[in-house]
């Protein structure tokens, strides 16, 4: 038996349709396979991703109430400071005497502190 009464005999009994039809379909086989591993990947990746995003949606809103609450105590602070400033501009000069006398005009006094000078 030689090569070519070989090949005869399988083009004729169609064992090389058969031989590449288990090739062919082995590869297609690997090739799903390796798609639906792929798209599970995808899958889990996507879901992941889902999560985090959640997660960090959570922490910006988070981030955001605390600069909110920051603002606010800065807003208070400024207006206790400015409370105490408008206070010791507007205090008696005369501490030891039982008639109380504030200054007259906020200008008298702010033209002493602007000089450095405490009070009369």
């Amino acid at each position: 038996m030689n090569w070519t009464e070989i090949i005869t005999q399988l083009i004729e009994t169609g064992g090389i349709v058969g031989i590449l039809g288990f090739f062919l379909t082995s590869t297609e086989k690997k090739a799903n396979a390796q798609l639906v591993n792929m798209q599970k990947m995808y899958d889990n990746l996507q879901n992941l991703y889902d999560k985090l995003q959640a997660r960090f949606d959570t922490e910006t809103d988070k981030v955001g109430k605390l600069y909110q609450e920051i603002d606010d105590l800065h807003n208070k602070l400024d207006a206790a400071n400015t409370k105490a400033a408008t206070s010791a501009l507007k205090r008696c000069d005369c501490l030891t005497c039982t008639k109380r006398q504030p200054p007259m005009g906020d200008e008298w006094r702010m033209d002493l502190v602007g000089e450095g000078k405490e009070g009369a």
